[in-house]
């Protein structure tokens, strides 16, 4: 795959970015900027904005995944989780000279509807990778990006959630784990992004998964860690990785957690 060539000019948060192409073109961009537009585009495609919003990455959140990345000069990214592609297309056009390789179960949209304890009027049979290359197209930015659809370390080790995939009509095994595939192609990588499945168990086996292709001095962050029920699954996650990883250090910031 062929990378556009870019040179970003160094921002504090929430400063804009000066992105200059090959055409000598300059777009000028911040994180609210970046999220906003991928959440217009995204809703004018026939996606409920507020069911996005709940389930995409929040503003202050963006603004600290962008800023540690530019503080690490973190250039090889793995997203785990993409969803519709919100926080995805942040990371592309704020991070310019990233490259990014994402996984995602590409599930159908409305499916993470009923699997989340916040309900939606959602019926959206388009799956996840379908929006995300369709925003990462839009801005332009998809030849820095490799999609790859599966599982990163395990299915649904919830059996009720697998009830419901199942009941839904989704063949499970069109869907492989590719986790350690992807990472030994790739990896090892400055930095990965986990936002996938937030229970207990698939945390803590993508944490032990992810360590062995996170660069020394590389990071891993999770979103989601807050206090509601969602944040407590994954830092009972966490907790268990570390318990087996007690060299790690784990940190949170409201709703992001790292992990170094």
């Amino acid at each position: 795959m062929k990378f556009t060539d870019y040179s970003p000019v160094e921002s504090a948060k929430n400063i804009k970015i000066l992105i200059f192409e090959k055409k000598a073109t300059v777009t000028m961009i911040t994180v609210k900027e970046a999220r906003e537009q991928a959440l217009s585009f995204l809703s004018q495609q026939g996606l409920n904005r507020a069911f996005i919003e709940n389930a995409s990455v929040k503003l202050d959140d963006a603004e600290k995944l962008i800023n540690i990345s530019r503080q690490k000069n973190h250039q090889k990214i793995l997203e785990i989780g993409t969803f519709v592609g919100v926080s995805t297309a942040v990371l592309g056009l704020c991070l310019p000279e990233s490259k990014i390789v994402c996984v995602d179960a590409d599930l159908p949209v409305e499916l993470l509807n009923l699997l989340c304890v916040k309900q939606f009027e959602i019926k959206n049979k388009q799956t996840h990778l379908y929006f995300v290359e369709k925003v990462l197209k839009h801005f332009d930015i998809l030849t820095r990006f490799t999609l790859k659809r599966g599982f990163f370390s395990c299915g649904f080790p919830n059996q009720e959630d697998l009830d419901k995939v199942v009941n839904y009509g989704i063949n499970l095994e069109d869907r492989e784990i590719i986790g350690r595939e992807v990472c030994e192609e790739y990896g090892k990588f400055d930095l990965a992004f986990l936002d996938a499945d937030h229970r207990t168990e698939a945390v803590k086996q993508d944490l032990t998964l992810l360590s062995s292709y996170i660069k020394p001095e590389g990071t891993i962050i999770l979103h989601d860690v807050g206090l509601d029920y969602w944040g407590q699954q994954v830092r009972q996650g966490v907790e268990l990785f570390l318990k087996e990883h007690p060299q790690k250090k784990f940190n949170v910031e409201g709703e992001i957690g790292f992990i170094s």
